[in-house]
């Protein structure tokens, strides 16, 4: 046995050697010919690896096809698709608009706990399905068929969700004012219409319609529905805030605060005699999980923090007297409905990667945030605390900027969700008469 290892060894060696030997092929390959080859090789390399990446969704689209589409995929008018139940509050107020109206519609989410499957005052208009998460969704969406499909996702047919041959109409609606610099790039660009909460979010489409030369959508001003809840929220319950608590509500990923700073702020604040709820934003336990791990482990032991996971912020905002933040969507949730001032923490958004870097002019909140607060650039000490003693001692007449502002940019304040209903009803409509 151990002889033919040997024998087995020197064959391999010797093959090894004639390999490596320079050996005369009388053959000629012509630089065109072997440009071409090297072309056909990497394609055809290129091909096999996409196909490979592409295997796991023609598989699932695959057995899709066999079952057979599912009824609630069909012949659809108004459907609703929601990642999760962090979008209920936008999603909630319209559907209830569509029910008053005695409108039937079909809710798809990728959430088995999503709040629509307990929602008896929706019975019997609105038709909830929960299509699974990921990919599963995804493949399922793609066949799906209907007038009218709405989403507060973005990036269709650039991200994950691809743009299905049996939808009609792709509309996205907002669920904060914001401007849209900070989402990524082409978040917008292949939906039919964008339902716009103000018009700072209408300009900056259009500025990206003109430099992308892409079709243009329809944008509505039609407000922002998120708002709605919490409009009602306060009118009922009428919290008072409480006189020291600040909240500290930072948003997600680069443009987070605590991705900037970590702990800095809360701790800052909490040595300063405030008694301080910190609430960051859900996707940062997500995706910034390192940053979080480090931030909880900071504060740990803290009595003068409080830290709020809790879905549904209303309670934290209602507390506050005073608001430190990124310049982040919340801002104006909380200043708008509760008229309170705020102090935004940085530069500005990071523009890399992001729809800002080609919109040619700044968000329309970075000239309304002076207004309703004050914006500092750095978070130290000494800045940050007198910023926010200095917003909290102005705060009666902030309270009438804040107002002014507000009824002058924001459409539809606190009753969005009617304008929204009566327009995808209209787009229903002219959809079905088409065919």
């Amino acid at each position: 046995m151990r002889d033919q290892h040997k024998t087995i060894s020197r064959v391999g060696w010797t093959i090894l050697f004639v390999g490596l030997f320079p050996i005369d092929a009388w053959a000629y390959l012509d630089p065109g010919t072997g440009s071409m080859l090297l072309s056909v090789l990497v394609g055809l390399v290129s091909s096999a690896y996409f196909l490979l990446r592409r295997l796991p969704a023609i598989t699932r689209a695959f057995f899709f096809r066999l079952a057979g589409k599912k009824d609630d995929l069909k012949g659809n008018g108004i459907v609703f698709y929601s990642e999760g139940r962090a979008y209920w509050s936008t999603f909630r107020p319209v559907l209830l608009a569509l029910v008053k109206r005695r409108v039937s519609v079909t809710f798809l989410t990728s959430d088995p706990e999503d709040p629509v499957f307990g929602a008896s005052e929706l019975s019997p208009f609105v038709h909830a399905r929960f299509i699974g998460k990921g990919n599963t969704a995804y493949t399922a969406l793609g066949f799906l068929e209907a007038d009218v499909f709405v989403l507060t996702t973005p990036g269709i047919d650039v991200l994950q969700i691809k743009r299905s041959p049996g939808v009609k109409r792709y509309i996205h609606i907002v669920h904060a004012v914001g401007d849209i610099h900070t989402y990524k790039f082409y978040s917008f660009d292949y939906y039919d219409a964008v339902y716009c909460a103000c018009p700072g979010q209408a300009e900056s489409l259009r500025a990206l319609e003109s430099i992308r030369k892409t079709k243009a959508k329809e944008l509505p001003l039609l407000g922002c529905a998120y708002l709605d809840g919490l409009v009602q929220r306060q009118k009922e319950e009428r919290v008072r805030p409480e006189e020291k608590t600040v909240l500290v509500a930072p948003t997600w990923g680069k443009n987070g605060l605590l991705t900037k700073t970590g702990a800095c702020v809360p701790l800052l604040l909490a040595k300063a005699g405030f008694h301080v709820i910190l609430r960051p934003h859900p996707q940062s336990f997500v995706s910034d999980k390192a940053v979080m791990e480090e931030v909880l482990k900071a504060i740990e032991g803290d009595a003068a923090i409080e830290l709020d996971r809790n879905p549904d912020g209303f309670v934290s905002l209602s507390r506050a007297s005073a608001m430190v933040s990124d310049i982040s969507g919340v801002i104006f949730d909380y200043a708008f409905v509760f008229l309170r001032p705020v102090v935004a923490v940085g530069p500005g958004p990071v523009k890399e990667g992001f729809e800002a870097w080609e919109i040619p002019h700044p968000a329309w909140e970075q000239e309304i945030l002076p207004k309703i607060g004050e914006r500092v650039l750095e978070a130290d000490e000494a800045t940050l605390l007198a910023a926010l003693r200095r917003v909290m001692n102005a705060k009666d007449a902030l309270k009438e900027r804040i107002r002014s502002i507000r009824d002058a940019h924001i459409i539809h304040f606190g009753c969005a969700a009617d304008p929204i209903a009566q327009a995808l009803i209209e787009e229903e409509t002219r959809e079905a008469h088409r065919d």
